[in-house]
């Protein structure tokens, strides 16, 4: 199983089109997840790769909806996911509410969002994951985005910078 992971487009979705699109021409994608700010841009994903599964949150700059839809918790490829974008839960300070959370639901890995800067820990089984932003980072270093590749009971988490302007 193969997912791609998106964070912080802010409205620059062409960028993850040509991400989507590229990595769907070399290998079968069977998920898309969008950890907020702008969920307009995962919806557009949605319209334009219909095939693919889109699962998204809504983050800080995102409005008018459920205040549940800010977390969410998934099984895919048999591990237990928890995506968020991670504002309410304090994630500019530290990954330590991530890690509680860890600790006490067990979870397989934890996508979250919002601080632009790419980042992985592992902390009592669960990888805590930040695939920085597709459009503004804030590390120096480039923007990202994350794929997670899920084989029996093996995953890896690979992110990848990017060069040029979005």
């Amino acid at each position: 199983m193969k997912i791609l992971v998106f964070s912080d487009s802010h409205n620059y979705y062409k960028k993850m089109l040509e991400i989507t699109q590229e990595l769907k021409s070399k290998t079968s994608l069977d998920y898309i997840i969008h950890l907020g700010d702008i969920v307009r841009d995962a919806k557009y994903l949605q319209e334009n790769f219909p095939d693919i599964p889109v699962l998204y949150v809504y983050g800080n700059c995102d409005y008018n909806f459920d205040p549940k839809e800010r977390e969410k918790e998934y099984e895919l490829g048999g591990k237990k996911f928890f995506i968020l974008h991670g504002h309410t839960r304090g994630v500019n300070i530290s990954s330590h509410s991530l890690k509680s959370l860890a600790e006490q639901k067990k979870y397989d890995i934890i996508l979250y969002g919002h601080t632009h800067i790419p980042k992985e820990e592992y902390h009592e089984g669960t990888q805590i994951i930040c695939p920085g932003s597709i459009t503004h980072d804030r590390s120096g270093k480039g923007n990202s985005y994350c794929v997670i590749d899920i084989t029996g009971k093996d995953m890896g988490v690979n992110i990848i910078r990017i060069s040029g302007r979005i």
